[in-house]
Order: structure tokens, then sequence, then C-alpha cells
């Protein structure tokens, strides 16, 4: 099983325009650029933290993408933790997403998107996956 750690790295962060804000990011996306090389049949965990302000942002939307959303739950295992940072408005939420049983048709590229009610977007770069047999 591989596993994804941070610290990391930003990749894109989008804000809101209100000219409140405009020194101020909503949300950005941060982890680890890597290329993983499982073999068929291990699972692989991808890590994606968020952070991002609850004011502005509203309610947060944070997934793991290959094409589309990594949400069958018969193939990946997504968990949230959430956090408050310090004493202010701003969150931090950590999605790990576990791909089970891994095939080579899941070989490609992942990306983590973070998206807020306001419709502010964070995307991370691309995570490579490639599957040996």
């Amino acid at each position: 099983m591989a596993w994804l750690t941070l610290p990391a790295l930003v990749l894109l962060s989008l804000c809101g325009s209100s000219a409140q804000d405009e020194d101020t990011d909503t949300v950005q996306v941060f982890y680890q650029q890597n290329t993983i090389t499982p073999a068929i049949g291990s699972s692989v965990k991808l890590s994606c933290e968020a952070h991002y302000d609850f004011q502005q942002c509203g309610l947060l939307h944070v997934v793991w993408y290959q094409q589309s959303e990594l949400i069958d739950p018969r193939k990946y295992f997504t968990t949230v933790n959430e956090t408050q940072i310090s004493n202010s408005t701003m969150r931090r939420r950590q999605v790990v997403t576990e791909i089970l049983d891994l095939t080579p048709e899941d070989s490609g590229q992942f990306q983590c998107k973070a998206t807020c009610e306001n419709k502010a977007t964070a995307m991370g770069h691309f995570i490579w996956i490639t599957v040996q047999g």
C-alpha cells in the first residue's frame, strides 16, 4: 500500500471577487506531488488538504478525480477530517481516498478539487498512478 503524506505543495487557489476579500484566498488545496507504481490487487491512499475561510466559502466539497469523482463505495473508501485553524474563520479539511483492489484500469492521473458554495474553486496538480502487474 502506498501513502501520500503532507507537507504539501499549493498548486492553485482562486478566491471570490468581493472587495472585502481581495487579499485573502477563500480556498487553497495542498498535497505532495508524487508518482506511484503499486502492484495489481494492492491499494493506494490519496490525501488532500483544503484550507478555507468558512464565512467566505460556505459549504465546501472536496473530492479526488480521475476523469470523474471517485465516489463508488465498492472501489473507493473516503474519510474526511476537519478542524478549525486557531480562533479564526479558517478551517482545514483533510480528505483521504483509498483506491481498493487496484487493476491496470486504475492507472492514470488523479487530482484533488475543492469547490465552495460560492463557486470559488481550487485544484491541485496531478498525481500519476501506474499499476504494475
